[in-house]
């Protein structure tokens, strides 16, 4: 008799969270979103003559559309730090400009009653590199011509949000667009801000 009333505790159990967790991500909202951040940025994966820094800051923004608590399509455009290239004797040669447009979908945890969310995205980035000479001297030393370079590759990473309003969230992310040895692999490490409009 006590263990089917413990079966009955625990199916009863179970019904409750299942309900308050059903309850909990129907009230997550869902429709079209801006997003904005900003953070550091590095550049992997790419090998530039000369002294190179490839690291520094950079902003992201995208337009997303979530279908549902646990799925939404993102359309984004990030700018990453400028790569800078010096001779041996610390002369700027030239400037890399480094950014990325991607399509991502975007895969959703809530997390019942806290207002946080996890997510992770996995897409598809194009990938631009466009060198610009700031010193033609300095240039020559290394072999360093003006050009610019695309590729394609894979858009992915994860972060977490939490929803200070139904409609106003805080995230953190990491995002990788990868490129290839021309273009290099492009992180961005990022807090921003989310806006859901409907």
């Amino acid at each position: 008799m006590k263990g089917l009333s413990a079966q009955r505790f625990l199916v009863g159990a179970a019904a409750v969270l299942l309900s308050s967790s059903a309850l909990a991500v129907s009230s997550y909202p869902m429709g079209w979103y801006l997003g904005a951040n900003a953070g550091s940025t590095d550049v992997s994966n790419v090998s530039y003559p000369g002294n190179t820094s490839t690291s520094g800051a950079g902003l992201s923004g995208n337009l997303g559309y979530k279908f549902m608590p646990y799925f939404a399509t993102e359309f984004g455009y990030s700018y990453y730090a400028n790569s800078v290239i010096k001779n041996d004797q610390g002369t700027k040669a030239g400037t890399v400009k480094n950014y990325s447009y991607d399509i991502a979908g975007k895969g959703i945890w809530p997390i019942m009653d806290t207002g946080f969310e996890l997510f992770g995205k996995l897409g598809a980035a194009r990938v631009s590199a466009s060198t610009s000479i700031n010193s033609q001297s300095a240039a020559n030393t290394l072999g360093l011509s003006q050009m610019s370079k695309s590729a394609t590759g894979l858009y992915f990473g994860g972060g977490a949000s939490y929803y200070m309003t139904p409609e106003f969230a805080l995230n953190v992310a990491w995002m990788r667009a990868a490129g290839n040895n021309q273009t290099g692999d492009l992180d961005l490490l990022t807090g921003g801000l989310e806006f859901i409009f409907g």
